[in-house]
């Protein structure tokens, strides 16, 4: 009697497993679809930014620049300055 019930159960079991097996693969599909737009989300980001990034670079290189050529421009005043002191 307790092997009937045992089957009995193991029985539904299975046929409930398999009955459950669409709305499975639905909520997989729809996973991975989420994933693969998140995929694509981190590459675009990504992509953004290294933009930045370089965009970045060049505003601080520019800066860099702007501020040796300000230094030059102090020192040859500075210079001019001495040159009518003497």
């Amino acid at each position: 009697m307790l092997m009937k019930k045992i089957a009995i159960v193991a029985f539904a079991a299975a046929v409930t497993g398999c009955s459950n097996t669409s709305a499975l693969e639905e909520n997989i599909s729809t996973l991975t679809n989420k994933v693969d737009a998140l995929s694509t989300q981190v590459a675009n980001l990504e992509a953004q930014q290294k933009a930045i990034s370089k965009d970045a670079k060049a505003a601080k290189d520019a800066a860099e620049q702007a501020l040796n050529d300000a230094k030059k421009a102090n020192d040859r005043i500075d210079n001019v300055v001495s040159s009518y002191k003497k």
